[in-house]
This record gives structure tokens, sequence and C-alpha cells, in this order.
């Protein structure tokens, strides 16, 4: 019976110390540094740049409360509801809360 047609389960495993080199060779960096960055719209950025508070907040945020704050105002289906979101966005980063 083959693995695929098996009913336990198999699992790999690929040791990596930071730091250094692995079994293979291959040289991992001691810090792996990623660069998550929030792309945000043109009226929505206007709307932060215009409230100094806001941008503040909204820039000390973690990305994933950043993206979901965004995507908000991005699934926003008509203006008025965009434009309400915007304004309910800015006033509560205006005042430091959380969604």
């Amino acid at each position: 019976m083959s693995a695929a047609q098996s009913s336990e389960p198999v699992s790999f495993r690929a040791p990596i110390e930071l730091g250094g080199k692995t079994a293979t060779g291959i040289e991992v960096p001691q810090e792996v540094a990623a660069a998550l960055e929030v792309t945000v719209a043109p009226d929505f950025a206007a709307a932060l740049d215009a409230d100094a508070d806001a941008r503040r907040h909204f820039d000390a945020m973690a990305y994933s409360h950043r993206l979901r704050r965004v995507l908000s105002v991005e699934d926003a289906k008509t203006d008025e509801t965009r434009r309400r979101r915007i304004a309910k966005a800015v006033a509560t980063l205006r005042e430091g809360r959380r969604p």
C-alpha cells in the first residue's frame, strides 16, 4: 500500500537553525524581517491626513488592524456607505479607539 493510500498521516520535518547553516548548507539569517504594507485608498488617506491624531493612531496600529480599517472602506457598495465608513474610522481613530 502506498503512502497516498495509507490511512496513517504523513509528516515531513525540516530542521532550521537561525543564524547558521542547515544540514543542506543553506544559510539562514538570524532575523527575518517582513514588511507588511497596507495600501490606503486616496479618499481615506486624505481624510487621515486632514486629522493628525487619526493619522498618528492609524500609523501606530498593527498591520492586521490597519488592514481591517482599509477593507471596511473598500468593501462599501455605495459612495454614501464609503463616506460614512471613512468618517466613522477617522472619528474612532481620533479618539484612539479600536473598531
